[in-house]
């Protein structure tokens, strides 16, 4: 029991310690927890075998064969010589071969093959990549719903402590006659929709853990005060996005799949040779089982490509897939460019309305303390009061929509150039 109350301690003690996580440390655990990061292993441990086995091709390729026949005729001599009886070969025929063949020249063929396993896994691994960082884009998206709901309710709060102030001070006017009802009714209506307000934030707030969790497999504690990311500075809008690799991966497996093409059709050139046993051995008018060997060099030249065309029309179809493949990275480049235009000009604009909101801020709290202090004073009803408050809170609340919005502005920027 004593060692059961420890354990669960120390899991308390450690999600406790899940309350103060940076964005990048949550991305982080998000790249490492995905599933898909499981394909990286996978993947290279599948070309390892593919260049395992391409290795093989440089040895000698054997094999053992074994054959039965029974022929209606066989050759025979249409002579006949006094004295000497010639028998004709067995109809029946066996043998038992080992064939052996050692590539000297396989026109390229092997080399490009390898060329083609590691191209196609530098493809996989990209469009793995693509596959983690839109995750990455979701734990931002979380992130930033968790860091506004934590304002949200940090200015719900310091309303409704202001709303709970002036509702005992009416109170207690309404108690000794000198304020009417009407004023704490309305105050009473105004604390249960902060109270509406801080259920919904929380519940919200909630949502975004939850989907924080499912990403990363990190547990964030409910009261999680996460960290504000720092506006970045970009010395280069170099574009390093996963799409842009995969589009890159994919064009130097069409160029290795081109080298692979025109290998196939080089000519190819092995030593061979063939053990046997059987009968007949190479006499074929033999009757008797023999051994026998047939050695020597092989040349092949392939010459069906040079008047079908078929290697020019392949050819063709990489070269059209190639351009189509550039197109594609110039269309995902302008793009980003587009995008990147609009989180500027959006940066500047949030810039300057939180300038203006701050000094909107300053301009309604002053109002509200006023109207605040003639409410107590019974010279304006609290419906008054509450109309400069809510004119100030919100005030407040574009100002902590404004800054979360040009935090998550600048991390944009970062998701665009895949930075």
């Amino acid at each position: 029991m004593r060692k059961t109350l420890v354990i669960i301690f120390l899991m308390a003690g450690s999600l406790h310690a899940q309350t103060n996580l940076g964005l990048e440390e949550l991305i982080e655990k998000a790249r490492g927890f995905n599933p898909q990061q499981e394909q990286k292993g996978l993947i290279d441990e599948i070309t390892a075998l593919q260049i395992k086995n391409l290795k093989g091709a440089y040895l000698p390729q054997s094999s053992l064969n074994g054959q039965a026949s029974w022929q209606s005729e066989v050759t025979s001599l249409p002579i006949s010589i006094p004295g000497i009886d010639i028998e004709l070969p067995a109809q029946d025929q066996y043998k038992v071969t080992l064939d052996i063949q050692q590539n000297i020249y396989d026109g390229g063929v092997t080399a490009s093959q390898k060329s083609m396993a590691l191209a196609n896994q530098k493809v996989e691994l990209a469009k793995v990549d693509v596959d983690l960082y839109k995750s990455e884009e979701q734990v931002t998206a979380l992130y930033f719903g968790v860091l506004f709901a934590n304002r949200q309710k940090e200015n719900a709060e310091l309303i409704l402590a202001e709303v709970n102030a002036n509702l005992k001070r009416v109170k207690a006017s309404v108690d000794n006659g000198v304020a009417i009802k009407s004023n704490l009714l309305a105050l009473e209506a105004k604390k249960i929709e902060l109270e509406q307000s801080l259920l919904e934030i929380e519940k919200k707030k909630e949502a975004a853990i939850e989907g924080i969790y499912l990403l990363t497999g990190v547990q964030l504690d409910k009261t999680a005060t996460l960290e504000s990311p720092a506006n970045y500075q970009f010395d280069s809008y170099q574009n390093d996005r996963p799409e842009l690799n995969l589009l890159s991966a994919q064009q130097q497996s069409i160029l290795a799949s081109e080298s692979l093409m025109k290998s196939k059709n080089k000519p190819k050139i092995a030593l061979f040779g063939t053990g046997g046993y059987g009968r007949p051995g190479l006499n074929f008018l033999a009757r008797d089982f023999s051994p026998y060997f047939i050695g020597g060099l092989q040349l092949k030249v392939p010459l069906s490509h040079l008047y079908t065309g078929s290697q020019q029309n392949d050819i063709q179809q990489l070269k059209v897939n190639r351009l189509r493949l550039e197109k594609q990275k110039e269309s995902f480049d302008i793009a980003s460019n587009v995008q990147l235009a609009s989180a500027r000009k959006e940066i500047e604009r949030l810039e300057s309305l939180i300038e203006s909101d701050r000094k909107l801020i300053s301009i309604r709290e002053e109002i509200t303390g006023v109207a605040s202090a003639q409410l107590e004073n019974g010279v304006i009803t609290a419906t008054d009061y509450l109309e400069e408050l809510n004119k100030q809170d919100l005030a407040k609340q574009n100002l902590i929509l404004h800054e979360v919005q040009i935090m998550q502005a600048y991390r944009n920027i970062k998701i665009i150039l895949g930075q």
